[in-house]
């Protein structure tokens, strides 16, 4: 009996087993998508900023009087992720990174 199981699991492994490696699931990481921005390479992971979800940044006049011109800034991707009208915990709008 033990003769005929070896084979047919073989057969099932060499049949399953090799798909099975391209249909898991990988999880949408911001490090792998195409919007994920380090700010230097000294930047933990954690402070990186997602260049998909920007805002401008005019409050400087209010502070000091001196008005400077509009900046564009971005939110962390740890931001995006907590927030359902960003990316959210799914990863929404990840696109990942060209693989050249």
């Amino acid at each position: 009996m033990k003769c005929f199981i070896l084979p047919l699991f073989l057969a099932f492994l060499s049949t399953f087993g090799v798909n099975a490696q391209s249909n898991i699931i990988k999880p949408k990481l911001c490090v792998n998508c195409k919007f994920f921005m380090k700010e230097s390479f000294l930047t933990p992971d954690a402070y990186s900023k997602c260049t998909k979800f920007s805002f401008i940044d005019h409050d400087d006049f209010f502070v000091n009087g001196i008005k400077r011109p509009e900046t564009k800034r971005y939110y962390y991707c740890s931001t995006a992720r907590n927030f359902d009208h960003m990316c959210g915990i799914e990863g929404k709008k990840f696109e990942e990174k060209n693989k050249n």
